[in-house]
């Protein structure tokens, strides 16, 4: 029985603990009180020199509206490529154009085709259009010595930038007659 009366008292101090608690916090709610009003014989000079709207315009709070507006702890880099990063990679957009080999060119048919082979010895066969390299480059021509890839990127601000990269074959070796 001394054991449940102990109890019993532990649950009465606390909710005189917690009731005391909230009139202490609601009493910290509480708005200040309004300021004295000043008498005619307290005015000075620079209360004389205040106009009368100074002392009735409210305080205006700024509220952050986010609606329409971009998160800016988001990279724009991370939207755009979540747009590509939907459609599959081609094999030749898997290495970089750095790492491909332009093998050879033929143009003598209407639309000119190239070889370019990559680090696994692996040719493949490209022409006008076709995706290449990491960076979403497009073979945008094809000439009798070179390929041209057109890159486009973004730079820090989001504005789109263009990046053109050749490739093309080795040079034949100078005939040395001795």
């Amino acid at each position: 029985m001394r054991r449940h009366n102990t109890h019993r008292s532990a649950v009465v101090g606390g909710a005189i603990a917690l009731a005391f608690g909230l009139s202490v916090l609601s009493a910290c709610d509480d708005p200040p009180p309004p300021p004295k009003k000043n008498s005619a014989a307290d005015t000075t000079a620079s209360d004389a020199l205040k106009s009368p709207e100074e002392d009735e315009t409210p305080e205006v709070a700024y509220a952050y509206s986010p609606i329409g507006k971009r998160d800016p702890f988001k990279s724009l880099f991370e939207e755009i490529s979540k747009v590509q990063g939907s459609e599959e990679l081609t094999e030749l957009q898997r290495y970089d154009i750095d790492q491909l080999k332009l093998i050879a060119i033929i143009t003598g048919p209407a639309t000119p085709y190239a070889m370019v082979e990559d680090p696994q010895k692996k040719g493949h066969t490209v022409t006008r259009g076709t995706l290449i390299g990491k960076n979403w480059g497009r073979i945008s021509a094809v000439t009798q010595r070179c390929l041209t890839v057109k890159e486009e990127y973004r730079d820090y601000t989001g504005r789109k930038h263009a990046n053109e990269v050749d490739l093309c074959l080795p040079e034949p070796p100078a005939l040395k007659l001795d």
